[in-house]
């Protein structure tokens, strides 16, 4: 027999968000057998647990908006750090702003419950078609399932690609706060949920974001839906060669910096989180700093690993490779500084099967168009070239920061695409298979938020590696490596959540993925080396 898992639990508190049975994400809405086994309860302060918090208040902010006006329509962009910034179709005022926190702040006091049903999905569609809610039908008609969860609170209703919370009481911390031209939804502080977080300015992050919104509306392509048509009507090749051309012309203008200031910049730093495409767009980097006559020598960060026995541990123990320790950062900081003042140095040799340094040396003395290149997570880190000038460095900061959203108030986790890029790439290129890379991606995360998020503001600009038909491209290659996992393993419950969210995208053959593309470095069939 089943029942909701809400009505077996009886009833849950903040900060519980939803719950793992058998090695499956399950909202307290979603129907369970009654003799489920041990329940893991997940909460507010990270992964599905806040995903499921985060989507609620997006729900929310759309039902508020459609009880102020209905011509008000909420788009969810992306995340802000600890926060979710959004927009009122193009519209914007303090006092809009504060009058949508004043209704959801008046139904979270209200307590009220939220149902889900499950119906046909032509159903929900001609329900949408009645309000004409189209970016929805586009994505929904693409859709494999014959039922479709929508999820209702007083006749407003939505469709959610994970669970949300059972009532809207539950929503205890947040607060919305004015970011022209749109707000941000700012969420509890992932270590102390009792409090709401803080929430550092981020202007160089917030610029690329608005950059990449300019890009998918000249693409028109918004949504997943929007995309979804162009590849089932055959015209997603002219889109296809349009994105790869925005990121051709960013890299040309960064260039184009960079020579403008040949006279002192001596070193590119180019850092970025994982699976960023950090690597291919420092190799493309350097054909267009050929092309305005300049000569990029590369400096790998990763030929300055100290040897595995010195590398530090974490807080369990284990060998921490993310930290800013693991790296040999004083030879480095001195190989730089001899290299700007016109020495020669020897570059040393990483061993990674050994785990050591080899006897290898590589002799390097920068000449007159000579320019360093140091690509690695930790190149915006002050420590790695402090004492160089500022004047000597040119700083830029590599990321996946999707612009593509599954639709309005669906948002794509940025961390979502790099994890589905670096899952087909570990099985390709490292015989690391899926439950291998979902197990060590929470490590990686960690690395991120200590080592790599707190610099990228350092930039002197940012580069967003993200495609919009990416995800359609990968999920040809991620999703028979996400399905060979057992669901008696701990990992098949993220496997299942990316298997689920890939499924809202129709596939797409590489054939017009230019080799030099972004995505080849993950899927195979680049002409670069790596």
């Amino acid at each position: 027999m089943k029942k909701r898992l809400i009505d077996i639990v009886g009833s849950i508190e903040y900060p519980i968000t939803c719950a793992i049975i058998k090695n499956q994400l399950t909202g307290f809405l979603d129907e369970v057998e009654t003799d489920a086994e041990t329940i893991e309860f997940l909460d507010v302060r990270k992964g599905e647990g806040r995903r499921t918090y985060e989507r609620t208040l997006a729900f929310l902010s759309a039902y508020a908006a459609s009880k102020i006006d209905p011509s008000w329509h909420i788009s969810i962009k992306h995340s802000y750090g600890d926060a979710l910034y959004g927009e009122i179709d193009g519209k914007y005022s303090d006092d809009y702003v504060e009058e949508l926190l004043r209704v959801m702040k008046d139904v979270v006091k209200k307590d009220y419950k939220i149902d889900k049903l499950e119906l046909p999905k032509e159903d929900v569609i001609e329900r949408l078609r009645k309000e004409k809610r189209y970016d929805d039908i586009k994505l929904l008609k693409f859709l494999s399932r014959y039922h479709t969860p929508i999820y209702m609170l007083h006749g407003f209703f939505a469709y959610f690609a994970g669970p949300l919370l059972p009532r809207t009481g539950l929503l205890k911390v947040f607060d919305i706060k004015p970011y022209p031209p749109g707000f941000l939804i700012v969420l509890p502080d992932p270590k102390n949920p009792d409090k709401l977080a803080e929430i550092p300015h981020r202007e160089k992050l917030f610029h690329t974001f608005q950059e990449s919104k300019e890009w998918v509306n000249i693409l028109g392509v918004n949504y997943v839906g929007d995309l979804n048509d162009l590849i089932a009507s055959g015209k997603i090749s002219e889109m296809l060669k349009i994105q790869e051309a925005f990121h051709e012309k960013k890299i040309a203008q960064i260039a184009d910096m960079i020579y403008k200031r040949r006279d002192s910049v001596r070193v590119v730093l180019i850092a970025g989180p994982s699976s960023s495409g950090k690597t291919t767009f420092a190799k493309r980097l350097r054909i267009h700093l050929r092309v305005v006559g300049l000569n990029p020598v590369t400096l790998s960060t990763d030929n300055y690993f100290v040897n595995r026995d010195k590398t530090p541990l974490d807080e369990n123990g284990e060998p921490d490779y993310e930290s800013f320790e693991a790296i040999d950062h004083e030879l480095l900081r001195d190989h730089l500084a001899r290299l700007i003042k016109g020495e020669e140095v020897q570059v040393p040799k990483f061993n990674f099967h050994t785990g050591n340094r080899s006897d290898k040396r590589i002799p390097l003395k920068l000449q007159k168009n000579d320019i360093v290149i140091i690509e690695g997570i930790h190149a915006l880190n002050p420590r790695l070239t402090e004492g160089i000038s500022d004047e000597n460095k040119f700083r830029i900061y590599v990321s996946a920061l999707t612009q593509l959203n599954i639709d309005a108030i669906n948002r794509i986790p940025t961390r979502d695409t790099r994890l589905i890029r670096r899952i087909v790439r570990d099985m390709r290129y490292r015989g690391h298979d899926a439950k291998t890379t979902i197990k060590m991606w929470p490590k990686v995360q960690q690395g991120e938020e200590k080592w790599i998020f707190p610099y990228q503001e350092e930039a002197d600009i940012m580069f967003n590696s993200a495609l919009v038909h990416e995800l359609a491209v990968l999920k040809i290659y991620a999703e028979p490596i996400l399905r060979v996992l057992d669901s008696s393993e701990k990992e098949y419950a993220e496997a299942l959540r990316l298997l689920n969210f890939l499924s809202h995208f129709m596939g797409l053959l590489p054939d017009e993925v230019p080799p030099t593309s972004i995505i080849r470095e993950f899927i195979g069939g680049s002409s670069f080396k790596y």
